[in-house]
């Protein structure tokens, strides 16, 4: 009975271990399904993908990208909506990671009235759901001529970045050794001067994550794009999505071309994603231990 007893003990060791990884891999399939299905239905025809929606393509029809690529029966070209896509999400970022990045390091090296206040305050905003600033921001914008106008997404989507990732930087900041500083503090930089040309610079993996981590986002957003930018010729990729309309009864591949446009918007984040996975972890955790 005690043989039994032991043989049987390291099997039940291994249950907990089995069970974790066979979860892991169904998520995995869960999650990485219905992106496979998405660029297999866009190399697809509409025959294809009536009869046998899930089958493999046979043959591969690549010309699906190329006409989303060239234009739409709108004439208007998946490169001039990429393009704006770009501009807005770099801008976006550049303003965000340089006034986050000043802001967390004030809050976190900075010893002034309302220091507490400011950052219960971030933390608060975190709670207000984006949605309800959608009809103020639209007037508020118009009122500024900002609508339909590159710089004013972009300062709309730095804003609304700017509360996770000023407590992120903070965290990052409360960590990071105060000697470097004190070093160019007493070589007569300013604090300022500081922050420039030694706490950034040394900070660029923590402000590489912020970058990945909002870009995801940015590149992603509908809904006040679709509020803000309704000329045609600043649209971004999200509402080229939306809106796409292939001609009817001018291609074999309808369904294919709408498949085809989203893989196409997805693809960048799919790419940014596997070369900055790392920094992507870093940054989910960053200050976690404070």
């Amino acid at each position: 009975m005690h043989l039994k007893h032991s043989a049987i003990h390291p099997l039940l060791k291994r249950i907990p271990g089995a069970t974790v990884t066979i979860t892991l891999v169904v998520w995995a399939i869960v999650q990485v399904y219905p992106i496979l299905f998405m660029f297999l239905t866009s190399v697809k025809t509409d025959k294809q993908i009536l009869n046998a929606p899930f089958g493999l393509p046979d043959p591969l029809r690549f010309e699906n990208y190329a006409i989303v690529w060239q234009g739409d029966r709108v004439a208007q070209p998946f490169s001039a909506f990429f393009i704006n896509s770009f501009i807005i999400t770099f801008g976006s970022l550049v303003i965000l990671l340089f006034v986050a990045g000043l802001a967390g390091y004030s809050l976190a090296r900075g010893r002034f009235p309302g220091n507490a206040a400011t950052q219960q305050g971030f933390l608060l905003t975190l709670a207000v759901p984006v949605h309800v600033l959608i009809i103020p921001m639209y007037f508020f914008m118009g009122d500024l001529g900002l609508r339909n106008s590159h710089f004013g997404m972009m300062l709309v989507y730095a804003t609304l970045g700017l509360p996770f990732t000023i407590i992120l930087m903070r965290a990052y900041f409360l960590s990071f050794p105060r000697e470097l500083e004190e070093s160019a503090l007493l070589d007569g930089c300013s604090r300022f001067g500081a922050f420039i040309r030694v706490v950034a610079p040394v900070s660029r993996g923590a402000i590489a994550s912020m970058a990945i981590i909002n870009i995801s986002w940015i590149w992603s957003e509908l809904l006040f794009a679709l509020v803000l930018l309704d000329q045609q010729g600043v649209r971004t990729l999200p509402l080229a999505v939306a809106g796409y309309r292939p001609a009817s009864m001018t291609s074999e591949s309808v369904l294919g071309q709408q498949f085809a446009i989203m893989s196409l918007t997805a693809l960048p984040l799919f790419v940014f994603y596997f070369l900055f996975q790392q920094q992507i972890r870093k940054g989910m955790t960053a200050g976690a231990l404070r």
